[in-house]
């Protein structure tokens, strides 16, 4: 059942005026002819305590999804390449941290269990996909804002940040530069645990531990292939519901899981120390 310490009149409060702000920003720059945000524009919106979540605006573009040809380390889950065009969209600048998940939920799921880091800004663990989708509702019942997980074709495309390469630093094929970017086996396996957001290098849009770190659910449902995906950005969802989710970014494990491309499964219901993830809006 979900505990929010501080809903109440304060959590309405907080709804209220992060609505009414992020209205008059609209309205402002309605009326005065702005065009959408910027690349790497920011924006904060504060939770049950005074706790920010910060949001980088990623916009619109046309990408190829999935492995190249060749590509090293890569897998057939990853075929076809094919051209997605995505609308511009809200991401959060870090995965979502136990700091957050508190701040709305009350709890901590993460508690008494293996391989967690004791620090509050490092990633919410041990949350499931459904869980994650409950925290969702229940932080738009509080901002009066609608976050959501991304679509995979939303996850790759802001990953890939205008690159082609393996990861967004590169092909990197000895795996020499991982670890600038990327919490993984080579800098995790005698500490492992996801480790506090934004220490690594930023990728070209603004956005930490895209690659490594934990695994980031997205809406999609799993499919073999992307043979029959959608190519305007939206998530794949089968009706009725396949039965297990896409999750993304390879955690804290060996290389190959980081790259860009690289995509995996789990159910919704499935948890682990490496299971975390990343709003949109």
């Amino acid at each position: 059942m979900r505990k929010n310490l501080n809903y109440g009149v304060f959590g309405e409060t907080l709804a209220v005026r992060n609505e009414l702000v992020l209205l008059l920003t609209v309205c402002v720059l309605a009326l005065a002819g702005c065009p959408p945000p910027s690349p790497d524009e920011t924006e904060t919106i504060m939770l049950n305590g005074d706790v920010p979540l910060e949001m980088v605006w990623i916009s619109g573009g046309t990408f190829m999804m999935g492995r190249y040809p060749g590509e090293q380390d890569s897998s057939f889950y990853e075929d076809p390449q094919h051209q997605v065009t995505v609308p511009g969209f809200w991401m959060a600048k870090y995965e979502l941290t136990k700091r957050q998940w508190q701040a709305v939920m009350g709890t901590t799921p993460w508690s008494g269990l293996d391989f967690v880091l004791d620090d509050l800004d490092s990633p919410a663990v041990y949350v499931s996909w459904d869980d994650a989708k409950v925290f969702i509702t229940a932080l738009n019942t509080d901002t009066g804002l609608t976050f959501r997980l991304p679509s995979e074709a939303e996850w790759e495309y802001a990953c890939r940040a205008d690159t082609t390469t393996r990861f967004y630093w590169g092909d990197d094929p000895s795996y020499t530069q991982i670890g600038n970017y990327a919490w993984w086996w080579g800098n995790c396996s005698s500490e492992q645990y996801a480790h506090i957001v934004g220490q690594k290098l930023v990728n070209g849009f603004g956005l930490y531990d895209m690659s490594g770190n934990v695994y980031e659910g997205c809406e999609d449902d799993w499919h073999s292939s992307y043979t029959g995906a959608p190519t305007d950005g939206s998530a794949w969802v089968d009706t009725p519901r396949y039965p297990d989710r896409v999750f993304r970014g390879g955690g804290c494990h060996y290389g190959i899981y980081c790259r860009s491309a690289y995509r995996d499964y789990c159910s919704p219901d499935g948890t682990a120390c490496v299971f975390g993830f990343r709003l949109s809006r």
